[in-house]
């Protein structure tokens, strides 16, 4: 075989490599993608049933972002920001590893799609992870609900009670209920501040042990 042939029969080899890696990763973008949308239609639907039962629940959705606000009183509230994040890779949160995959396996076959929760309340940074597969399986740790694992074909009675979950624990966080508490911190705190009321007095959200 000349170097011409040679080169073209590798060509192909990389070809077919690439297919299968790109056609992989195409594959976990989409599952990732369906779970986003039955994932935020499940905490609209939270939100509807809040708002039956007294609550002040604002739920949307906007440029691939699901907010969610809660607000018990002028000054008691909260919220949450839930998105998919872009792209796929291989999972290195050991709460978010699938079971069958290996931590330094880089195969694209084992690649996670991700969606991400945010809640200023807590900080700046996500506060809730999910890792979604591409055979369905998914998981998540964090604030709002501390481990948690299911598959993304699961009955709606079941996605919507764990997204029952996530709004408990957004009211919690409204209302410094279920365990969420506060306490005074250190910060600057003048008497400018007080009479403009510009600012509150520095206080620092203290979270329990979120049992899963």
């Amino acid at each position: 075989m000349g170097f011409r042939e040679n080169a073209i029969s590798r060509f192909r080899q990389y070809r077919e490599e690439a297919d299968r890696s790109l056609t992989l990763m195409r594959e976990t973008e989409e599952v990732a993608r369906a779970f986003s949308e039955r994932l935020f239609d499940g905490l609209e639907y939270a939100a509807e049933l809040g708002r039956e039962a007294g609550f002040d629940i604002e739920a949307e959705s906007e440029r691939g972002i699901f907010t969610m606000r809660v607000e018990a009183t002028p000054g008691a509230e909260a919220e949450v920001a839930f998105g998919l994040v872009r792209g796929v890779a291989a999972e290195t949160d050991e709460d978010l590893m699938h079971e069958d995959l290996s931590r330094y396996s880089l195969d694209p076959s084992g690649y996670s799609g991700r969606i991400l929760g945010w809640s200023e309340e807590v900080g700046e940074e996500a506060c809730q992870t999910f890792a979604v597969y591409r055979d369905g399986l998914w998981k998540t740790k964090g604030v709002f609900v501390a481990r948690a694992r299911g598959r993304t074909d699961d009955a709606d009675d079941i996605l919507n009670g764990f997204c029952l979950r996530i709004t408990g624990r957004l009211i919690d966080l409204a209302t410094l209920t279920g365990g969420v508490g506060k306490r005074w911190a250190e910060g600057s705190y003048t008497l400018l501040d007080h009479r403009q009321r510009s600012k509150r007095y520095p206080t620092e959200l203290r979270l329990p042990r979120f049992s899963p």
